[in-house]
């Protein structure tokens, strides 16, 4: 069996090879990709591999957008953090999905799961069988249901409060979010700012990837309010916005290389 792994954490992608070896000794792994890009790039330009694991965040992306742009017919189990009920939606179209932090039991019950899929195919197909078997499922159709299920659901406004009075702030009024004596501003483009009820931390998993990055403890800023960026100490980048900020907006050496590449690709 041939198998490809999308997989961005290094010892976790090792882990998974190591368990696959050894409970399919003969299993050929085509490829360990890290990235959406990558990802995408392979499976267009490669026949379909009979087996996918994929985790659902990868180096420059969710892995539902690998799945959003490419039709992909094989089985995929995914390897994700995501607790047991939000992935109950795997059991009802036939993915089976592992939770990490996994072990090799959790691989040999989900490599179980897709050899019987595929066993009850085969046998209702050999000669003999009562009836003809059903064409194996195009799984390229549960798959995008289950996707519509479990992509996370970005905000398009927060209700904020000034003077007493409640009224909604559109996401793409929105510059930057900032904490400040552990308050968190929201920052309009127009000027404006108002205190939210979130943290940076909840306000991350709640806004699209692609429009905001978290830039450090302080700031999550949006593609539009980046004005130009320039070198800082120690191989770090200063950030200037498009209008100003309480403190200088500063991306670290070790988020410098993710930052830009999160510009380009935006």
């Amino acid at each position: 069996m041939n198998v490809l792994i999308l997989e961005d954490e290094l010892i976790t992608a090792e882990e998974l090879q190591h368990y696959l070896r050894d409970i399919l000794p003969d299993v050929q792994i085509l490829a360990v990709l890290e990235t959406v890009e990558e990802a995408v790039e392979y499976l267009e330009g490669h026949p379909s591999p009979q087996l996918i694991f994929s985790d659902i965040q990868l180096a420059d992306g969710l892995s539902f957008e690998v799945f959003e742009q490419v039709p992909v017919r094989c089985p995929v189990i995914f390897c994700t953090a995501f607790d047991e009920y939000a992935m109950q939606a795997f059991t009802a179209n036939g993915i089976a999905y592992v939770l990490k932090p996994f072990d090799r039991k959790a691989i040999a019950n989900s490599l179980a799961r897709f050899d019987t899929l595929q066993n009850h195919f085969q046998v209702a197909n050999e000669p003999g069988a009562a009836q003809p078997a059903p064409a194996p499922p195009d799984l390229n159709e549960p798959l995008q249901r289950l996707l519509s299920q479990l992509k996370p659901q970005t905000r398009s406004s927060f209700l904020v409060n000034q003077k007493g009075k409640y009224f909604p702030v559109l996401v793409d009024d929105v510059a930057f979010f900032y904490t400040e004596h552990e308050v968190v501003w929201l920052q309009k483009a127009s000027g404006e700012k108002y205190p939210v009820d979130y943290t940076l931390d909840e306000l991350e998993s709640q806004l699209n990837a692609a429009q905001f990055y978290r830039a450090n403890r302080q700031f999550i800023i949006r593609f539009e309010a980046v004005k130009e960026l320039e070198p800082y100490f120690n191989r770090k980048l200063l950030v200037r916005l498009r209008l100003a900020t309480p403190e200088p907006v500063i991306i670290s050496k070790a988020k410098a290389t993710d930052f830009m590449r999160w510009l380009e690709q935006r």
